[in-house]
């Protein structure tokens, strides 16, 4: 089976999510937390739910991502064994 059909339709859509990228998310929603409780304001709340709930969004993508690679090694070496 070929790369592009093991992908799921998430991964083709946006790409492979980076952990990387998801902690870069996560440290901005800390600061933009910090910021929030330093000097409350309606946009500093604002902007800290939302990068929290992106945070999130970007850490369990490449958690789910983790996940199916891991869960696609051991086939794929059964399938190069097999050939």
């Amino acid at each position: 089976m070929t790369e592009t059909k093991r992908r799921s339709i998430l991964e083709r859509i946006v790409g492979k999510p980076l952990p990387w990228l998801a902690w870069t998310w996560a440290a901005l929603a800390v600061i933009w937390i910090v910021l929030a409780i330093v000097d409350p304001s309606g946009f500093h709340t604002f902007m800290a739910i939302t990068w929290s709930v992106l945070a999130i969004v970007q850490l369990s993508a490449a958690y789910y991502a983790r996940k199916q690679e891991l869960r696609r090694a051991p086939t794929a070496e059964a399938d190069t064994a097999a050939h």
